[in-house]
């Protein structure tokens, strides 16, 4: 009898979140101490690679039921902060403000650092980009140049170390120049509206947050989306170009693609931490890509341990 490891990993991963969630809103978990587990985050990905490794030998059980206690138990820290949210160390007042404005030659680099806040990145037609910052405690860097952008918030948050720290940071870049766009968010809630752009790279790092990414008109030529305990979504339309890589660990990713529109996914099936609904949509598989509309305008290669892949979601995307 060939047991579903699969069905073992989610069913136990989500008892023992709904356990943990419980556990934290009845006071028997301190909501410090369950904030405080995630400091311990990279435990997720050793385990998950720990039941990949045995997925098809005699302890394949016994380490599927671990990784889903794991995932389950930092996933149900997260659950029982709803309604109201963990904060994640963002309590400070965002209430000092700095403003900075330039312009880009033909080319530019744009490094985007947020620890712990919110992002809002827009376009405009031209050559002129603005950075209005609101932050609490020191305030970010910015250095620019004709040719690069470097915005940082100050270094008073480790990487889900809950100091007190926000910022609300609204970014307005240009379309006319050709840009490689950087951004590096923990603990932070970013959206990316890159209408028109012309990207060469977008690079995005996320941990413990969630990045809305549309892309209406724009032409992306290398993305690379790296997240881990958190959500992407990924808006185009079809006057969009698309290519690169998504990586998901411990998180979910949405993806909306107009009908017709040129599609080609590059996925392994073979991942029992990894769940997809590919194969409910019609779309035509050959070996580890599946295909959809004429064309290849959106090419993306997208690996997950721990993580869900949605195509076109009945609520959208945004």
């Amino acid at each position: 009898m060939r047991i579903n490891t699969g069905l073992i990993f989610w069913g136990v991963a989500l008892i023992t979140a709904g356990a943990v969630a419980l556990a934290v809103q009845a006071g028997a978990i301190a909501a410090e101490s369950a904030q405080e587990a995630w400091r311990f985050w990279p435990v997720i990905i050793i385990v998950i690679g720990l039941a990949v490794i045995a997925a098809r030998t005699q302890f394949a059980v016994i380490a599927t039921v671990v990784a889903g206690l794991v995932v389950g138990g930092m996933a149900g820290t997260l659950v029982a902060g709803f309604p109201d949210g963990f904060s994640f160390g963002c309590e400070g007042d965002a209430g000092e403000t700095l403003t900075e404005e330039g312009s880009f030659g033909t080319d530019a680099e744009i490094d985007l650092d947020l620890n712990c806040g919110e992002l809002n990145v827009a376009t405009a037609a031209g050559s002129n980009w603005s950075v209005d910052a609101q932050y609490a405690g020191d305030a970010p860097r910015i250095e620019a140049a004709s040719a690069s952008l470097h915005v940082e918030s100050d270094d008073n948050f480790s990487f889900l170390g809950f100091a007190d720290a926000d910022q609300r940071w609204d970014i307005t870049l240009p379309t006319d120049p050709t840009l490689d766009l950087s951004v590096d968010a923990d603990a932070a809630s970013s959206t990316l509206e890159l209408d028109d752009a012309t990207l060469g790279s977008l690079a995005v790092d996320a941990n413990a947050g969630e990045v809305d990414i549309r892309l209406p008109g724009a032409s992306v030529s290398e993305l690379s989306v790296e997240a881990n305990a958190g959500s992407i979504s990924i808006e185009v339309d079809d006057a969009t170009a698309l290519s690169g890589s998504v990586e998901m660990n411990a998180g979910s990713l949405a993806l909306c693609v107009p009908e017709g529109v040129g599609l080609a996914i590059t996925m392994s099936d073979d991942n029992v931490t990894f769940s997809h609904n590919l194969d409910d949509l019609g779309l035509t598989r050959q070996g580890d890509v599946w295909r959809s509309g004429t064309g290849d305008a959106i090419t993306l290669s997208i690996e997950g341990n721990a993580a869900s892949f949605t195509l076109n979601p009945e609520e959208g995307c945004a």
